[in-house]
C-alpha cells in the first residue's frame, strides 16, 4: 500500500473495511423528509442512484478484488469443500487505518500469515491490495502468507475455512458364538471409534498484532483491536451452513454532518465480503428521548432492498476477553424491513467516533430470515 501517500449494536455496524472516510461528511438522502419519530424515519422504498449518488461509496466497490486461489485446483481440497459434513466458516480481516488519512507518512509493515491447525483456507477476496502488496505463493492449503504495507488506509483478506470431520478408526475382532446346533461359530464385529483430536484453531500473525482464535469464536466474530492511535485490526466471522439464510457484513462512516445531525453511510457486503449494495441513514434522540437510528439499504444498482431501524447506545470501556473490542464508543442493533413494513432480518454492530466528528466509523453484521429453508444456527448462537 505504498501509494497510500496521493476508520458500537456494541453502535452502528462499526468498521471501515470497505468504506473510505473521505473528508466529505455523510449526508442524508435528498428529496425525503427525514425524522426520528415516524415508522422508518422518513425514508421511502423508491429506487436510488448507485451508491446514493456518492462517488466515494461507489469507488469503494472497486477497492476489493476477487482472488483466484490456486488451492481450488487441488482434488483433495475440492473433495473437502464438497463434503456436507465439513465445518464451513468465513473470516474477514482488515488491518491498518479504518479511515483514509492523507497526512500519514509512516509505513506500517503488516507482513504476516493466517494458519488453520487442521483444515483448508481459500482466499476469496483481497482488500485494497496495491503494487507492493501481495499474497505469497501458496503450497500449503492450511497456510496463507502475505506482504502488506499500509500508510494512509488499510489492507485485508476475506477467507473461507473448511474443517474436515474426524475420520473414524475401524477395528475388527472375532467373537465366538454358539448356534442352535451347539456349534461354535466366529462372528466378526466391527468396532468404530473416533480419535481424540486437538481443537482446531486459527492463528492470525503479524508484527503489530497476533491472536489465535478457537472455531467457537468464529461462529459470531465481530471485533476490533486498536493497536495505537490510528492502526487497528478488524475481524468479522461466521459459521456458514450449506444452505444458510442470507447474511453478511456492513461497514462505513458514523458521525455528524455540517448541521450537527447524526448520520451514517456505508457498504453492504455478502457473506464472502463482496460489496453488493449500500446503506445510508441517520440517528439521534427521538421525541421520547430514545436513541434511535433509521436507514435505507439499496442494491449496487440502486434498487430498494430494505428499511433499517433500531436503537443504539454508549458502550462502557470493557472487554470480555483478550481480543474483544477495545475503546468502543457504542453499539447498535435493529431490524431490516421490507417495503410493506414486514421484518425480514436483523443487524447489529459497533460504532466509534473520532476527534473529527465527520470521521467516525461503524461495522457490523446482518442476517435475513429464511422462508423455506430452516437455518440450523439460531440468532442467539450467532450473536444476534
Amino acid at each position: 500500500m505504498i501509494r497510500k501517500l496521493a476508520f458500537s449494536l456494541l453502535a452502528l455496524v462499526l468498521m471501515i473495511w470497505a468504506v473510505g472516510c473521505s473528508d466529505n461528511p455523510a449526508e442524508t438522502t435528498t428529496n425525503q423528509t427525514l425524522d426520528l419519530d415516524s415508522e422508518f424515519g422518513g425514508y421511502t422504498a423508491s429506487a436510488e442512484k448507485p451508491g446514493f449518488d456518492d462517488p466515494d461509496l461507489v469507488a469503494e466497490a472497486d477497492a476489493d478484488e476477487d482472488y483466484d486461489d490456486v488451492m481450488l485446483a487441488s482434488p483433495a481440497v475440492e473433495e473437502l469443500i464438497a463434503d456436507p459434513d465439513a465445518g464451513y466458516y468465513h473470516i474477514r480481516a482488515v488491518w491498518g487505518r479504518l479511515c483514509y488519512d492523507s497526512t500519514v507518512t509512516e509505513v506500517t509493515d503488516w507482513t504476516g500469515s493466517l494458519a488453520i491447525s487442521r483444515g483448508v483456507e481459500i482466499i476469496r477476496r483481497v482488500i485494497r491490495f496495491e503494487p507492493g502488496d501481495y499474497i505469497l505463493e501458496r503450497t500449503d492449503p492450511a497456510l496463507i502468507e502475505w506482504h502488506s504495507l499500509t500508510t494512509v488506509h488499510n489492507d485485508g483478506i476475506a477467507v473461507d475455512l473448511f474443517v474436515p470431520r474426524p475420520k473414524p478408526i475401524l477395528d475388527s475382532i472375532l467373537i465366538p458364538e454358539v448356534d442352535s446346533l451347539d456349534d461354535t461359530i466366529w462372528v466378526t464385529v466391527i468396532d468404530t471409534t473416533y480419535p481424540e483430536l486437538e481443537p482446531v484453531t486459527l492463528t492470525f500473525e503479524t508484527g503489530p498484532y497476533s491472536y489465535t482464535f478457537s472455531m467457537e469464536e468464529l461462529v459470531s466474530l465481530d471485533t476490533i483491536v486498536i493497536i495505537d492511535d490510528s492502526n487497528v485490526v478488524v475481524f468479522h466471522g461466521f459459521k456458514l451452513d450449506r444452505f444458510p439464510c442470507p447474511r453478511g457484513f456492513l461497514s462505513g462512516r458514523w458521525g455528524y454532518n455540517e448541521e450537527d445531525e447524526g448520520v451514517f453511510r456505508g457498504t453492504w457486503m455478502s457473506k464472502r465480503g463482496r460489496i453488493s449494495g449500500y446503506l445510508k441513514g441517520h440517528y439521534g434522540e427521538n421525541s421520547d428521548g430514545l436513541k434511535v437510528f433509521f436507514g435505507k439499504w439499496i442494491s449496487s444498482n440502486g434498487k430498494f432492498e430494505g428499511f433499517l431501524k433500531g436503537i443504539y447506545g454508549q458502550h462502557p470501556n470493557y472487554h470480555a476477553n483478550e481480543h474483544a473490542f477495545r475503546r468502543s464508543t457504542g453499539w447498535f442493533a435493529g431490524g431490516i424491513f421490507a417495503a410493506n413494513g414486514a421484518e425480514i432480518g436483523v443487524l447489529k454492530g459497533r460504532y466509534g467516533s473520532r476527534p473529527n466528528k465527520s470521521k467516525g466509523f461503524f461495522q457490523g453484521r446482518w442476517k435475513l430470515r429464511c422462508n423455506d429453508i430452516t437455518d440450523t444456527i439460531s440468532n442467539e448462537e450467532e450473536g444476534f
